[in-house]
């Protein structure tokens, strides 16, 4: 499916927040641009998501995202000079395979002329587009957590990650297992890139946090028949599973391991914040599991006082406003607009080449946190913005 979204849907202002980006890019403007741009026009980014097969559970979301961020952001315009942008999207459905990724990165690029490519929510399908973007010299801004990503820097000189890094989440599960007086470990991981970045981090984690990883197994590719992979976890003697998936394999491998009588804790990354983990056929599976995830997990925040809480609240009420409801998921796809937003605006330019290089001009406020992209790093989400939950009575609670 291909479609093209152009000057989405304005809606109606929420009262209680500033806009999602409008408000970070109006307080933005005291700051010297280069000379006026002076018109109104368009800033056309592509999006190349996996809104059928692997991968949809978060690629639809993301598309969900990346509307309710535009409509904010085309309320208002971004500014640009003495003129205004209005964002466009032309949206792409890659169908979780990397060679239709790649060409449709190459028809965005020749044929659209995007000044960005926003996508990838797997990283086989963002390998793919990868191939394409940095040849091309076009900034693209990948949606998942995938470790090699931004890798060697020399050679991602235009691939800027949203995803948390898979060391940080790493990180925050080792002091969560620390707190609960665990020491014995074992790892179930999907053999794709997503499980690959979880796999290698997690061993320097655990050893930094004092505890030893018993078994690491990976779960079949086929189907969701997990019971063998489960059962040898089950028999590995830990007091602690990390299980390192997207949805909705995370919620299937842990039902597999309780169907298998494993009682103890189990912890899963990022990749489990979906709405079909705590909806889906195995929620009854999720209670008392910990997730570690950026912190809008939680919702909307009750008092918001700061930019990024403001936008947190705008963005939330404005989703359930067009979707009827949010149960919590990572907005990487409306930040990524923010970014590009504030990209469009520091360089008065929707030249690519001169859009990657303001994506560096210092911290950006987004969603699901700040993003301090650097001509030495280039993602992804920092470490702050993340948060460790679990599930009680179907619902994510943060833990303090």
């Amino acid at each position: 499916m291909n479609s093209a979204t152009g000057g989405l849907t304005r809606r109606s202002a929420l009262t209680g927040g500033l806009g999602l980006a409008a408000g970070a890019l109006l307080a933005a403007c005291s700051e010297p641009d280069a000379t006026a741009a002076g018109a109104t026009g368009e800033l056309v980014l592509g999006v190349n998501l996996e809104l059928t097969g692997t991968g949809s559970t978060f690629g639809k979301l993301q598309e969900q995202a990346l509307k309710v961020g535009a409509d904010e952001i085309n309320s208002v315009g971004i500014p640009y000079g003495e003129g205004r942008l209005y964002i466009r999207l032309v949206v792409k459905d890659n169908g979780g395979t990397a060679a239709t990724a790649m060409q449709h990165a190459k028809d965005l690029i020749e044929q659209d002329r995007v000044s960005a490519i926003i996508g990838g929510a797997t990283v086989e399908t963002a390998r793919a587009i990868i191939s394409v973007a940095e040849p091309g010299k076009v900034p693209f801004l990948c949606l998942n957590s995938g470790d090699d990503m931004t890798v060697p820097l020399p050679n991602r000189k235009f691939v800027y990650q949203l995803g948390p890094n898979a060391s940080d989440v790493a990180a925050v599960m080792g002091r969560e297992i620390r707190k609960l007086g665990l020491e014995k470990v074992a790892v179930l991981a999907t053999t794709d890139g997503h499980g690959d970045a979880g796999v290698r981090a997690l061993p320097r984690a655990m050893l930094a946090s004092g505890h030893e990883i018993v078994d690491t197994v990976r779960l079949p590719r086929s189907g969701r028949a997990y019971g063998s992979a489960a059962a040898r976890i089950a028999d590995a003697d830990a007091e602690a599973v990390i299980v390192w998936a997207q949805a909705p394999v995370s919620a299937a491998a842990v039902a597999a391991l309780r169907s298998a009588g494993y009682t103890g804790k189990v912890f899963l990354d990022a990749g489990a914040g979906a709405d079909e983990t705590l909806n889906g056929p195995n929620r009854r599976a999720m209670e008392g599991a910990y997730v570690v995830h950026p912190a809008v997990l939680a919702g909307a925040p009750t008092v918001a006082t700061t930019p990024s809480g403001r936008a947190q609240r705008t963005f939330i009420y404005r989703y359930i406003q067009q979707y009827g409801s949010f149960t919590g998921f990572a907005p990487y796809g409306a930040d990524a607009l923010t970014l590009m937003a504030t990209a469009a605006r520091r360089a008065v330019s929707t030249d690519p080449q001169r859009l990657r290089g303001r994506l560096e001009g210092g911290p950006i406020e987004g969603v699901s946190g700040a993003y301090a992209f650097q001509p030495i790093s280039h993602g992804g989400l920092e470490a702050d913005a993340l948060a460790p939950f679990i599930v009680r009575q179907n619902a994510w609670v943060r833990l303090s």
